[in-house]
Order: C-alpha cells, then sequence, then structure tokens
C-alpha cells in the first residue's frame, strides 16, 4: 500500500493512500491550469463594476432631471456588484472549498459553464468547441468536484489538440444515466489506477493520463463509468457516464 502519513486536526493521524494523492495532485493541477481563465472571469467582473459606477456617476450629475436615470444605473451597480461577490465566492470554493453532501445539479448548465469558461483558451488556438446538450439534465452530485472533473477534462482536450481542430461536446442520457462524449481527433491512452502510476519508478506523468486516472476513479465511486472508443465521425469519443437523479 501507497501511504503518506500527515498531521490532520492537532495530534490526530491521517493516512493518504494512492488515491488520495492522486486526487490531491490532479486538483492542484486544474486549478493551475485554469489561473488565467479565472483571472478573465475576475477582471471582467470588476470591469461592469466600474463601467456601472461610471454610468451612476453620470446619470447622477442629470439627476434632477431624470431621477428614473438615476435608479436605473444604482441598480445596474448593485447586480455587478452582486454578480462579481458571487463569481468571487465560486472561484474560491471551486479552488479550496470541500464539498459537503450531494445536492441535485443541472448537468447541462455545468457543461455550458465548463465550455465557456475555456472559450479564450479554444480561441486561441482556433479550436472550435461545438456543444449539443439538452436545457436540463439532473443529477446528484458533488457540485466543486463534478465541476473539477469536467475543467480537467476539457483542458486535457483544448491543450492536447492542435490548432484548428475540432471538439464536440455532446449531453445525452442512456437509461439510468447522463452521457456527456467529447468527441475529437485526439487518441487516448490506457486509464491506470492511482497505485499502478504511482508504483512505477521514475514517476513521470502527464497531465492527460493524471486527470483521467483521477475522473474514472471519482465517477466509478459515484456510480458511474468512462469509456473510449471510436467515434463513427472517424474520431475518438471520451463518454462520461453520471447517473441522473431519481425522480
Amino acid at each position: 500500500m501507497f501511504r503518506l502519513k500527515g498531521r490532520m486536526g492537532g495530534a490526530n493521524m491521517h493516512y493518504w493512500q494512492a488515491d488520495d494523492v492522486l486526487d490531491a495532485a490532479v486538483q492542484t493541477l486544474i486549478n493551475e491550469r485554469c489561473r488565467q481563465a479565472y483571472m478573465h472571469d475576475m477582471r471582467g467582473g470588476l470591469q461592469a463594476i466600474y463601467s456601472s459606477i461610471e454610468l451612476l456617476a453620470r446619470s447622477a450629475k442629470n439627476g434632477a432631471q431624470n431621477p428614473a436615470l438615476v435608479d436605473s444605473a444604482a441598480s445596474l451597480a448593485k447586480r455587478a456588484m452582486a454578480n462579481h461577490d458571487q463569481s468571487v465566492a465560486d472561484i474560491v470554493n471551486q479552488v479550496t472549498g470541500p464539498d459537503g453532501a450531494a445536492v441535485l445539479l443541472n448537468l447541462a448548465d455545468l457543461v455550458r459553464q465548463s465550455q465557456h469558461f475555456f472559450r479564450n483558451d479554444a480561441l486561441a488556438k482556433r479550436i472550435t468547441v461545438s456543444l449539443s446538450c439538452p436545457e436540463e439534465l439532473l443529477v446528484l452530485s458533488e457540485r466543486n468536484k463534478l465541476r473539477s472533473m469536467l475543467l480537467g477534462l476539457l483542458a486535457v482536450s483544448i491543450d492536447a489538440l492542435l490548432p484548428g481542430a475540432d471538439l464536440h461536446l455532446e449531453l445525452s442520457c442512456a437509461d439510468t444515466y447522463a452521457v456527456l462524449e467529447l468527441r475529437s481527433a485526439l487518441t487516448y491512452d490506457g486509464i491506470r489506477e492511482a497505485q499502478d502510476m504511482l508504483r512505477q519508478e521514475p514517476v513521470n506523468l502527464g497531465f492527460q493520463e493524471l486527470v483521467l486516472g483521477s475522473a474514472r476513479r471519482w465517477i466509478m465511486i459515484n456510480g458511474g463509468r468512462m469509456e473510449i472508443s471510436p467515434a463513427a465521425d472517424g474520431n475518438t469519443a471520451l463518454r462520461i457516464f453520471h447517473p441522473l437523479a431519481a425522480a
């Protein structure tokens, strides 16, 4: 057994097994990989606040003539600040906050948000990311961990694809599962268990291998599975099966 002994909660000793080490390493790598995208979103929120304050200042100068304009500008500024506050809280929770109990989530929303999150990364490489999904597909899951898995898998695809490539995301349901398919020209090596990855010397592991190993482990713990197979269009399909929420 691969174990690291650390001190947690005062004198209590906690043993970290290979799966724990893998998950912690992958979360750190995903946070690092998403740093620029997080910064872009935060600056976008600040820009919206700045613009709304400018509008409020201009409106205040003409407030005597048009009080309704001042009220409208003030409401816009409040919304911009509230949106930015929520965005910062989401980023902090995503990077550092542990999940509590599983909650009801619309997987379609999370996939759309993840695609939008990497819009600049895809644009920089001229990668076309298309998405087909229903408006709603409900699952019972841990939000932060599920979102991290989605971000990691998208980052793996965007980083490995050649400039000008296509990446198609398709979300559907099959039997009792929500199925997310990432279809592209990528090829994937076999997905290994954490114990196998950390047993070899020297341990030289790539981002793709680490993310796929951690994602498969997490999805299997939650009653799902991950598959890699040829797609009908000649590309490769990476499919993630997550149990649907009970009706």
